[in-house]
């Protein structure tokens, strides 16, 4: 059995990596002189750590959780540790082996998600108005503290009215992609973050033709973006989760509005409130 394990081992980078990890937290957690003769076990899948065992304190837990959470190579720590009467009969600087194989209960690894959302936008400026669409949703690894984060927030709105008050005639399609940091909070499958992302927004104008007007929107040009948020994250399923959002998007496209006598090029201010539920699926 243990000659099976080890030559899984051999052959995935991800095992050694974990096995690693968690010899580094578990030889951490013995040369601590408060929990060195505690009997605490030490998983590693996917660079979350989770320990599991008898302590004597809601102290001696927080302690086991900082200690983990400082070692290289791990993303999130989650704790089965249970107050009580531990066994002391541990042999100090002689720790055990920690688990390398996955137990049953395991979640994938969860390193990118890949789904959709539902978006609903309320623009802050008195020219645009608010829609519903539907646009991609990536989704890294949650983790606690900073780390990388991607983001689209395809957004659409109407341009009700053009320079002078006059009707727009279009709807202006916000296509951006961003990259950011976002600071973040795991427990379980529960995660919670706070981002703030920035990039390019590329933009596309669905003019209305079936109705004339001076001053109509005839085109539109990409613009940077950035964009503030908070999200929610809740896994319902080993490999499936839903996520809330809620930020706010600053852009100002360029928009070329033409009627029979000029054409006017000005900054549109398509700021807007963002709001989205959305799923996704862990790939790996």
């Amino acid at each position: 059995m243990g000659s099976g394990a080890a030559g899984c081992a051999a052959r995935s980078p991800t095992a050694v990596a974990d096995a690693r990890t968690a010899v580094a937290v578990k030889t951490a957690l013995v040369n601590d002189a408060g929990l060195g003769t505690l009997p605490i076990e030490v998983h590693a899948r996917g660079g979350v750590v989770t320990l599991e065992g008898t302590v004597r304190s809601a102290a001696e837990i927080d302690r086991a959780l900082t200690l983990a959470r400082g070692i290289d190579g791990v993303a999130r720590v989650e704790s089965a540790l249970e107050v009580g009467e531990p066994d002391l009969r541990v042999v100090r600087g002689e720790p055990a082996l920690p688990a390398l194989a996955p137990r049953p209960d395991d979640s994938p690894l969860r390193l990118l998600g890949a789904g959709a959302s539902t978006r609903i936008t309320n623009p802050s400026g008195d020219a645009l108005a608010g829609a519903v669409n539907v646009g991609p949703l990536l989704r890294l690894r949650p983790r606690d503290g900073l780390g990388p984060a991607i983001a689209f927030n395809w957004t659409d709105a109407l341009i009700e009215s053009g320079p002078e008050g006059r009707p727009g005639l279009a709807t202006v399609r916000l296509r951006p992609v961003m990259v950011g940091v976002e600071y973040g909070v795991a427990r379980g499958r529960l995660a919670a973050g706070a981002s703030i992302v920035a990039g390019y927004a590329f933009n596309s104008l669905d003019a209305d033709i079936t109705q004339a007007g001076p001053g109509r929107a005839v085109a539109v040009g990409n613009s940077f973006v950035w964009r503030p948020g908070v999200s929610l994250w809740y896994d319902v399923a080993p490999r499936l989760g839903i996520n809330l959002f809620a930020g706010y998007l600053f852009t100002r496209p360029r928009v070329t509005f033409a009627s029979d006598t000029a054409i006017l090029t000005d900054r549109l201010p398509a700021n807007a409130v963002v709001v989205s539920i959305g799923t996704a699926y862990w790939i790996f």
